[in-house]
Formats: structure tokens, C-alpha cells, sequence
């Protein structure tokens, strides 16, 4: 992530404007952690300065992160240019200058969940890595659209570039977990979904992509006759996977073993020179589903007294059935401001996220948290504490 060291540092005022960037205030934990809250080309993001033993580290807080890395290191070299910082360490300069424009293939889960509409034909690659199978098949079919999802940063940065420099014009890229994501996508409405070699978290099966819930969302938003295709070299996940699928219902499996795609990774290749098995189970849906509605933001509808939650706060972790709400730290902003940092949803998939308490509402940061099923049941936990604080 960039970032740079500094063995001396003086904080400017806030707000103040510099370069391409506005910073508009710090918030301080009562551990002395702070974050400047930045806006740069429309993003906006918290930056982290770190105190340490050698001086100063400060680089983007990991939630808030923008997709386009290039933003980020813009917004660290306003900030080190306005506090006429002298670095010993940097890696915010770099040899060659990354374009600072936004990326009209990167979209956001605001756009999903609010704007997208499409008549074409949808294909859907979960974690597309160096993306040469996602870009293959948006050559492949012109006409038919192409979403990758990704939350590697690097590869999303690959992928961007590789379809301004090959004028591909057919994919939509996200940066969000798959395990959600289908959510948003109307029932009936995609003729495939590739998730090949996925991570197969053998000593964390809770992270795997592939569960019960995962094909139930596939099956939904497939057409009747579209595939859900998982390709893994991992005998053990394969297992596994195939005992999930082979528990579901209406579905069509077929099963292929050491079979050759008309495009392979550069992993696939070394796994092949390697002789290891390689397997595909591919679901072919031939279910109806019904009509979903869309997917809204989380929202707060009371005011919050800051001051009051301030004085009573404890860091707590509050459990459902099946979801949960850890409320980790407390940022004072002012008085009547400031930020708490909270992960909450499901074992499966959560939210990492700020609750950003202003002087007449209360939102959160990133304002990008949806209206999930496990979402909506973890922010009401959220709201019963710190209204009752």
C-alpha cells in the first residue's frame, strides 16, 4: 500500500486545501491513533498517521481505501507536500505516473445497487487474478457484458489498463466480495458465472466462495439453461464443493477432469508443467426464480449525542443467530463529531466500516454500506447500542 516514513512531522490546520486534495479534519482514538479525513478526485478516504519508535508512518487506512491506487498516493503527496514533510522512505513516487482519472470499467456497488441496466447478455468472473480469462471473453463476445470481481487491488489496476490499452468496452469491474454481490443482480438476468481457482481456505472453510448460500444466489440470478463453472486444482475443495452441489435442486452437473480451456492463467500453466489434477463442476440452472426488489443503503434515521457516547464507550462485540456487530474504537473529532469503527454481518462475509457522527445525522464511511440481508440484521444491533449508550 503507499506510503511514507518521516522522522519528523508537524500537522497542518484543518481543513486546508492543497494540490488535488482537501483534507477536512483528524480524528484521535483515546490510544492516540489518528486519521485526516482526505478528499481527492471526488474520493473520499481517512489517511493514517502512525507514531512509532524511528519517527512517523502514514499511508490509507485499509477500509477506506479508494480501488484506483492512483488516487491514494495523490491524496499522500498533497498531504506530505502541504506539511512540507522530508520522507526517509516513500513509495508514493513512482517511475512511472499513474493516470489520476477515473476508470469509466470501475463500478461501484452504489451503481449495482441504483443504476445498472443492461439488455445484453451477462457473464459474471469471481476474483478474476491477472484478469486473462475475464478479458478473453470480453473479446470473445462483444456484444454480451463482462463483470469482474475482484478485491485485489493490483489486479483491478491491471485489468483497468489492459481495457483502455485493447479498447475493451464490454466489462464493468467491482471491487466487493462475490459472496454478496449476486444479490444485486435481478433473478434470471446472467448466462454464466466462472469462478475459477478460487482461494480454497482448507483451514478457514468460512471464507470459501462456493457454500450452500453462494449457489442458492447463483441459481436465482442465472437464467434458466445459464452455468455456474467452479475449475480448482485443490482436490480437497473440489470435494467439498461437490458435496454442496450435489445437495441442490433442479440443477443439471456435469463434471470434467484435466479438461483444457480455450485460455489459461499463467498459474494454471506452472499447475499443468506440474501435473496436478485439475477439476470443473459445471451447474447448468433450470429453475424459475421470483422477481427481487433492489437493494438500498444502511442509513441512520435518529441524531447521535457524541459527547454522551463518548464518555460511556467500551469496545463490545454484539451476536445474533447468525450475524454479529464488533464496535472497535471511538475517533473524536470535535466536541459534537466523530468517527467509531465497527465490522459487522455475517461469519461468512462482513463489513468493515466507520460510523461518521456529524452534528445532525449520522452516516456511514464509506457511504457505500448496502442493505444486505446480514447487513440489515447487524446494523440494527449497531443502532440499539450507541442509542442506548
Amino acid at each position: 500500500m503507499p506510503n511514507f516514513h518521516t522522522k519528523e512531522f508537524s500537522e497542518p490546520n484543518y481543513p486546508s486545501t492543497y494540490g488535488k486534495s482537501n483534507f477536512k479534519f483528524v480524528a484521535v482514538s483515546k490510544r492516540g491513533e489518528r486519521l485526516v479525513m482526505c478528499s481527492t478526485q471526488d474520493s473520499d478516504m481517512l489517511l493514517k498517521i502512525h507514531k512509532n519508535k524511528n519517527g512517523f508512518l502514514i499511508k490509507g487506512d485499509k477500509i477506506t481505501r479508494p480501488s484506483q491506487v492512483a488516487i491514494l498516493q495523490q491524496a499522500l503527496k498533497d498531504f506530505r507536500d502541504l506539511t512540507n514533510t522530508k520522507t526517509t522512505n516513500s513509495n508514493i513516487e513512482s517511475k512511472k505516473e499513474r493516470s489520476l482519472k477515473i476508470s469509466p470499467y470501475l463500478k461501484s456497488m452504489e451503481y449495482f445497487a441504483n443504476e445498472f441496466r443492461t439488455t445484453k447478455e451477462i457473464l459474471v468472473e469471481v476474483g478474476f487474478g491477472s484478469g486473462r480469462h475475464l478479458l478473453y471473453q470480453a473479446k470473445k463476445n462483444p456484444n454480451k457484458l463482462v463483470i469482474g470481481l475482484e478485491i485485489h487491488k493490483p489486479s483491478i489496476e491491471q485489468v483497468l489498463k489492459q481495457c483502455e490499452l485493447q479498447n475493451i468496452e464490454n466489462i464493468l469491474v467491482v471491487d466487493y466480495d462475490a459472496r454478496t454481490f449476486l444479490e444485486f443482480l435481478q433473478s434470471n438476468s446472467v448466462e454464466k458465472i466462472f469462478v475459477h481457482f478460487p482461494v480454497p481456505w482448507d483451514k478457514k472453510p468460512h471464507r470459501r466462495v462456493i457454500s450452500e448460500r453462494f449457489i442458492d444466489e447463483s441459481k436465482r440470478a442465472l437464467k434458466v439453461g445459464g452455468t455456474l463453472e467452479l475449475r480448482t486444482d485443490s482436490d480437497n475443495y473440489f470435494e467439498y464443493s461437490f458435496g454442496e452441489f450435489i445437495n441442490q435442486q433442479k440443477v443439471e452437473l456435469h463434471i470434467n477432469k484435466n479438461s483444457d480451456l480455450e485460455v489459461s492463467s499463467k498459474y494454471e500453466d506452472r499447475w499443468k508443467r506440474q501435473e496436478k489434477d485439475i477439476y470443473d463442476i459445471t451447474m447448468t440452472n433450470h429453475e424459475n426464480s421470483e422477481p427481487i426488489e433492489n437493494i438500498g443503503r444502511l442509513k441512520f434515521d435518529k441524531k447521535i449525542d457524541f459527547a454522551k457516547l463518548s464518555s460511556r464507550f467500551e469496545e463490545t462485540t454484539l451476536r445474533g443467530d447468525d450475524f454479529f456487530a464488533h464496535i472497535e474504537e471511538i475517533f473524536t473529532i470535535n466536541k459534537e463529531e466523530g468517527l467509531i469503527r465497527v465490522s459487522f454481518g455475517a461469519s461468512q462475509r462482513n463489513e468493515h466500516s466507520y460510523i461518521y457522527i456529524k452534528k445532525d445525522e449520522v452516516v456511514y464511511m464509506p457511504d457505500n454500506v448496502l442493505a444486505t440481508k446480514d447487513n440489515e440484521k447487524a446494523h440494527e444491533l449497531i443502532k440499539e447500542y450507541i442509542w442506548n449508550m
